[in-house]
C-alpha cells in the first residue's frame, strides 16, 4: 500500500498573511498625518501687558504674535499642554495653552 504524504499549508498561509498585515500597518503608520508631525493652534497672554497672543505649536516650538503690537513671540509648547514663551522685543513671559 502506498502512503501519500500530506503537507500542512496552514503555517505558510498564516505567515504570508502576517507579513501582509505588518506591511499594511507600516504603510498606515508612515503616512498617517499624526504619526510624527503635528501643528496645533495656541493662544495665551503676555504676563506684563495682558495682551492676547496667538500662534502655532509645531514639533514643540511655539511661534506666534502679540495681537496688539504684532511683536513676535517664541518659545516651547506641548500639544494639548502649555506655552512657555517670550516676547522677542520686550523679553516678557507669555503663558497660555495649545489645542490637542
Amino acid at each position: 500500500m502506498t502512503q501519500v504524504q500530506q503537507t500542512n499549508l496552514a503555517p505558510k498561509k498564516s505567515y504570508k498573511l502576517l507579513k501582509i498585515y505588518y506591511f499594511l500597518f507600516f504603510l498606515v503608520f508612515i503616512f498617517s498625518k499624526n504619526a510624527f508631525a503635528y501643528e496645533v493652534e495656541c493662544d495665551g497672554y503676555d504676563s506684563d501687558t495682558g495682551e492676547y497672543v496667538y500662534g502655532t505649536c509645531t514639533y514643540g516650538n511655539f511661534d506666534g504674535y502679540d495681537s496688539d503690537t504684532g511683536e513676535y513671540v517664541y518659545g516651547s509648547c506641548e500639544r494639548g499642554g502649555d506655552i512657555d514663551a517670550y516676547n522677542s522685543d520686550t523679553g516678557e513671559y507669555v503663558f497660555g495653552s495649545c489645542q490637542y
